[in-house]
């Protein structure tokens, strides 16, 4: 995960954090697990983007990614509770913005910095295989 929890309460304030997480009004606290999965839910969209430009885990901290995920991490919160209403525009612009980001990063046009990551990483998944045509009738005959 790139960001913590109280990298959450810095950008969001508390009341309205208790108000995004928590579900037993007579709890007057922020629910910490609502807000450790809007985390996980920006940094698995993160590793989904970067995946085939970087080896996970990265072998250093990227600030430009605390960013990505508190974005990610804020609309989640924010999309949970709707409320009838639209979203707040800075809370679409930040997603917006870092799915942009992300995007090009994950097509090598903007880079996060990390030395000897300059080559694309190949992802594990099924193998492709060329064969030469059959020579010979089909078999089933």
């Amino acid at each position: 995960m790139y960001c913590t929890v109280n990298d959450v309460l810095e950008l969001i304030p508390l009341q309205t954090l208790i108000s995004l997480t928590q579900d037993d009004p007579s709890v007057h606290d922020f629910d910490v697990e609502i807000v450790n999965s809007a985390i996980k839910y920006g940094s698995d969209k993160i590793d989904a983007s970067i995946r085939g430009r970087y080896s996970l885990p990265l072998p250093q901290k990227v600030d430009l990614l605390k960013g990505y995920n508190l974005d990610y991490a804020r609309y989640w919160l924010y999309a949970r509770r709707p409320n009838g209403g639209e979203l707040p525009e800075a809370v679409k612009e930040g997603k917006k913005s870092a799915e942009t980001d992300l995007s090009k990063i994950s097509r090598g046009e903007m880079s996060l910095g990390i030395e000897g990551s300059k080559e694309a990483v190949d992802e594990p998944g099924p193998w492709r295989v060329k064969a030469r045509p059959r020579r010979f009738g089909d078999i089933n005959r």
